[in-house]
């Protein structure tokens, strides 16, 4: 049987790409399934004013002209010498996949990547890795696939360069607050910083005060990206439909921002009882998730500017910050927080986390590998 590696052009290949989660679902494997139009706007210059920027060229590979898998590569406009590759999806089949690799190894290779990594989709600060121990809980952007598939890209000669984690607090049995407290208590400083909520009326200088902190806070991390203006124009508008309960935290020293957290519901068990599909009853199930009918919630950011680190402010700043989640999650009725992502190495986050407790509950991968890099024959 013949198999292709081709473009992702026009409506039909897009559309393949798009549900090709969806059908492997059907078949029995366990693979994240996004909402469909969740994926379609994510490549909608109109919406993603980030692709402005990106180079994200889409490839579905074909078996006698069935679609059996997808990726994506992913490059700024710039250029780059990593290159991402994600959206990755396939059947149980190594061909397939070193196929779909080749492919896009080529093509970044050919605009002067020397490194590819991934999954990536499109760029670190979106969703990645691979799950490879735990998650038993879905949670939004945190994907979910097959138990076969890393030991594959392993097979396939890519090697593991990162682990990112999640940790989940169980509310009920939270012990930072009432520690917190005692310590603030006898802190000189603790009428200087005020935490305050993101306000919705100023959305878009709210969320550029995001991006401002994130890109300091981050800057310096592995493999970190910063957010550009107009990525932070589509955060905006993804963000608005999370703070019907979620929201954003700022924390506040002498009325100068310096840190942040936010808080989204968990509404992936609600997307993913859909299969992808929006119509004609999904939207009442989303909305009654957004609107209070999540049980947990994803804590996605979390973090202090550099400039304050290893100081009494920036421990404060954290403590306060945390203990304004869980408020918020105890007035939600959210059993469950998920702290993540966390790069494997971040011994100070992780001992925070070991004291909320909120143990480690979840292990995603990512994979890399010198460009050029074959991995397989694609095909015409």
């Amino acid at each position: 049987m013949s198999l292709t590696v081709q473009p992702v052009s026009g409506r039909a290949a897009a559309e393949a790409f798009i549900r090709l989660p969806a059908r492997l679902g059907a078949e029995g494997e366990a693979w994240s399934v996004p909402l469909f139009a969740d994926t379609r706007r994510i490549f909608d210059p109109g919406f993603n004013a980030a692709l402005a920027e990106w180079q994200v060229p889409r490839f579905l590979a074909l078996r006698d002209g069935r679609p059996v898998g997808r990726i994506a590569a992913a490059l700024p406009c710039d250029g780059g010498t990593v290159g991402g590759f994600g959206f990755l999806a396939l059947e149980r089949d190594p061909a397939v996949l070193r196929a779909l690799l080749d492919v896009a190894a080529s093509w970044l290779a050919a605009r002067g990547a020397t490194r590819l990594r991934g999954p990536v989709s499109f760029t670190i600060n979106h969703e990645i890795g691979l799950l490879v121990e735990g998650g038993a809980l879905p949670m939004p952007r945190m994907p979910r696939n097959p138990a076969w598939l890393p030991p594959m890209l392993d097979a396939a000669g890519l090697a593991r360069e990162m682990d990112v984690l999640a940790c989940t607090l169980e509310v009920a049995q939270e012990m930072h607050r009432a520690r917190f407290a005692r310590l603030s208590a006898r802190w000189e400083g603790r009428r200087d910083l005020v935490i305050r909520r993101l306000d919705p009326s100023r959305l878009a200088e709210e969320v550029a005060l995001v991006r401002d902190i994130f890109n300091d806070a981050w800057a310096g991390n592995w493999g970190a990206v910063p957010v550009s203006e107009a990525e932070a124009r589509t955060m905006a508008k993804l963000l608005r439909p999370m703070l019907l309960t979620g929201t954003v935290f700022f924390a506040e020293w002498k009325g100068r921002p310096i840190g942040l957290a936010s808080l989204i519901p968990n509404v992936e068990p609600a997307a993913a009882a859909l299969n992808g599909r929006l119509l004609p009853l999904g939207w009442a199930r989303m909305l009654r998730a957004l609107f209070g009918g999540a049980r947990s919630a994803r804590l996605p950011m979390l973090g202090i500017r550099r400039a304050w680190r290893g100081t009494a402010v920036s421990a404060h700043a954290m403590g306060a910050l945390l203990s304004a989640a869980i408020d918020w999650a105890e007035k939600r009725h959210w059993a469950q927080v998920e702290i993540s992502w966390i790069l494997q190495h971040n011994a100070p986050m992780l001992q925070a986390m070991a004291r909320l407790p909120a143990p480690v509950t979840g292990r995603w991968r990512l994979w890399g590998a010198s460009l050029p890099a074959p991995f397989g024959q694609s095909g015409d």
